[in-house]
């Protein structure tokens, strides 16, 4: 039996809670949660009958094989190789940790160091197997287009009054200017980096849409003239990251892994 901790303990939290509580993570047992927040720790805590860890320490010292993460990249990035030095696999669903090609390295290195493994929950992106097979056939440009409604850019830097009246393009750039433009807006943009040309030659354009409710997240990719792909998903909320990391506990362990 695999053991379980959550780092975060809100909405995502609770889909995995969910699914847990309905048996759908056969081979696991979630053991403690922890989040800043001390009502959400307890609440989840509660309906899980798990420890609500007062602390991060607290938490790692429950001898866990993985660690959940949903919480942002800011915090996450804070306990990342503090979690791989403590020989503690990871589960990542705020991809935007890993921007840094600098921190990304020391964290390659920490998990290789110590034998654990970051795992890169997909969310709301598709096809990181094609991505990844085109990146070996020397693929020539990735690109993330994300469409948001205008509602996720007010009170954000790239917010302007003409967005209630029209679709604009809100930002237009590599995946490592995006992260700094959207810290917790774009984690899927980093996600397509990671897996194909890097933060640094990925592009990232994000549009903004008068009346629109949820995310569109589309990949392009091209490769030699022989690949050319676009993969779409439109979700209305954050829901599909959670379930999206419940599907990758289940190929973890499953005997037939997709």
């Amino acid at each position: 039996m695999k053991k379980l901790g959550l780092f975060g303990c809100g909405y995502l939290a609770h889909i995995i809670a969910d699914c847990y509580l309905r048996g759908e993570l056969e081979g696991y047992e979630i053991v403690g949660c922890f989040s800043r927040g001390q009502e959400h720790r307890a609440l989840l805590a509660e309906k899980l009958k798990i420890k609500a860890c007062n602390t991060y320490d607290e938490l790692l010292d429950l001898n866990l094989d993985y660690i959940i993460e949903a919480t942002n990249p800011k915090a996450t990035k804070e306990i990342i190789l503090k979690t791989l030095h403590h020989k503690t696999n990871m589960i990542l669903l705020s991809i935007g940790a890993l921007s840094n090609e600098k921190f990304l390295e020391e964290a390659k290195q920490a998990a290789i160091k110590n034998g654990v493994r970051i795992h890169i929950a997909n969310g709301a992106m598709a096809g990181f197997e094609a991505i990844r097979t085109a990146k070996l056939m020397h693929m020539d440009e990735a690109e993330l287009v994300n469409v948001k409604g205008v509602g996720a850019l007010r009170g954000n830097g790239l917010y302007k009054p003409e967005m209630e009246e029209k679709e604009i393009i809100a930002f237009k750039g590599s995946a490592e200017e995006a992260i700094e433009s959207l810290p917790t807006g774009i984690n899927v943009g980093v996600a397509t980096a990671l897996a194909s040309l890097g933060v640094k030659k990925t592009k990232i354009t994000v549009i903004s849409r008068p009346n629109f409710i949820g995310d569109i997240q589309t990949v392009n990719f091209r490769c030699n003239h022989e690949i050319e792909a676009s993969l779409s998903i439109y979700s209305e909320n954050s829901s599909i990251a959670g379930y999206s990391v419940v599907a990758l506990l289940q190929n973890l362990i499953s005997p037939i892994v997709f």
